[in-house]
């Protein structure tokens, strides 16, 4: 391999971490989003039964 070559490859290796570290915060994204969704749903389901054992 010459210099040229190495260089090559050492650009798409730094593109390919580029791109699996973003894939990653995106994927910890979803999950908090999700994980917050479903706290959400849960008390909003919660308030719902309280209001219904009110009545």
């Amino acid at each position: 391999m010459n210099i040229n070559q190495v260089r090559e490859q050492l650009h798409r290796l730094i593109d390919d971490i580029d791109d699996i570290y973003v894939l990653n915060g995106l994927y910890r994204n979803l999950l908090s989003e999700k994980r917050q969704r479903e706290i959400y749903e849960k008390e909003q389901a919660e308030k719902a039964k309280k209001q219904a054992s009110k009545r």
